[in-house]
């Protein structure tokens, strides 16, 4: 396996370091003395809570292959062999949730994510995810793109071919390396918190002897303190003192009410890093039914919207042939993310059939039900007659 600093075979300026750069830099320490890596930023709960719900609510919008049929007309693809590969099964061993969601996670936490793409006779037959942290990408001799990877031992090697791309390739920018601090100070509050409960004695105070002890017997003294008394899971035990022994406790300045608001405040911090509400990361101050319904809508406009385009722009460039390019689209099922109560979804259907944009069908649809026959008929509410049937009213 080459040296991770070999790797390095493209010239770039500070102003555009290659990510294996960004990645030896960013690994030491931040001003809280913690290292934040993807493996101990997804340790706070805040990080790991934001990176789930993104990764799982990306992985379940299916994803839609569409045929153009008219201008601004489109159709679902249903056969064409890459539909199935979006919308059902990415490879023989991954459904296509399972897909979506490694890719996303490694998205986030890497700022990037790759899959090769497995062509027989020009056809994508599947896609096959690998692991961001052993893909290095530079440029060889002829300024073509290329992609070395070095997870399974060997190296594998791909270069750039327009006809072709071999590599699915998602990037973008992510909170874990540009927000390093703010996640390192929340890694060492939660390393200051478990340390106070495991080193705390309790009852924590002074030993103090009725005349002088040398140091064997203060050692002693002092281990079986800890043994017997210390930690947490030897809290609210009762010492038993003699030989003049005397204990004069000592009150923490470390109140629950502050280390609750700091971690609360830092998880918000790295929710708003992410752009992810916080409530969906089970900080439920503040928030109601209404907020959140409302909230939920916003979200996925605001926050998830980027992501989907993120990854519809790539998959057509990756995936879609240059003759194809002009007559299918990739598109993330947005409204399946749209969930609300049964009253709103009736007002809202009822009154896309009376007013002639929806059909019965249509309608019966987007709840999950089968057609029925007649169903196509759009109508107006003009005692419910066919589009275009209505009399002429002088």
């Amino acid at each position: 396996m080459p040296n991770f600093l070999t790797r390095w075979r493209e010239r770039r300026s500070l102003a555009t370091p290659s990510p294996d750069f960004r990645a030896l830099f960013s690994t030491g320490p931040t001003e809280s003395g913690s290292i934040v890596t993807a493996d101990t930023a997804l340790s706070v709960p805040a990080v790991f809570s934001c990176v789930q719900v993104l990764s799982q609510d990306v992985a379940r919008t299916p994803i839609r292959l569409r045929r153009k049929t008219a201008p601004d007309t489109y159709e679902d693809a249903v056969d064409h062999p890459l539909y199935e590969i979006l919308h059902d099964l990415a490879n023989p061993e991954m459904t296509a949730y399972q897909f979506k969601s490694l890719m996303q996670w490694q998205l986030l936490s890497y700022g990037r994510a790759y899959a090769e793409i497995v062509r027989v006779d020009g056809r994508v037959v599947a896609l096959w995810p690998l692991d961001a942290a052993a893909m290095t990408v530079d440029r060889d001799a002829q300024r073509r793109k290329r992609w070395t990877y070095a997870g399974g031992g060997t190296p594998y090697v791909w270069t750039f071919d327009a006809s072709a791309p071999p590599i699915f390739e998602l990037t973008s920018e992510t909170p874990l390396t540009r927000c390093r601090e703010i996640i390192g100070t929340a890694l060492a509050t939660h390393s200051y918190l478990a340390k106070f409960f495991s080193n705390g004695a309790r009852p924590a105070g002074i030993l103090t002897a009725a005349g002088a002890i040398g140091d064997d017997t203060a050692k002693r003294l002092r281990d079986y303190w800890s043994a017997n008394y210390g930690g947490s899971k030897n809290a609210g035990k009762v010492p038993v003192l003699d030989s003049g022994l005397t204990f004069t406790p000592i009150s923490s300045n470390n109140t629950d009410a502050q280390l609750t608001e700091s971690l609360k405040a830092l998880s918000t911090a790295i929710c708003g890093a992410f752009r992810v509400p916080p409530w969906k990361a089970g900080l439920m101050e503040s928030t109601n039914y209404s907020n959140m319904e409302s909230g939920e809508l916003s979200y996925v406009t605001s926050t998830l919207d980027p992501w989907f385009a993120n990854w519809e722009e790539a998959l057509r460039r990756d995936l879609l042939t240059t003759r194809q390019y002009g007559s299918f689209t990739v598109a993330f099922d947005r409204q399946a993310l749209v969930r609300n109560d049964i009253k709103s979804i009736t007002a809202s259907l009822q009154s896309g059939i009376q007013n002639g944009y929806l059909s019965q069908n249509d309608a019966r649809k987007a709840i999950g039900l089968n057609p029925i026959p007649d169903g196509n008929v759009y109508m107006v509410n003009s005692a419910l007659a066919p589009v275009g049937g209505v009399p002429h009213v002088a």
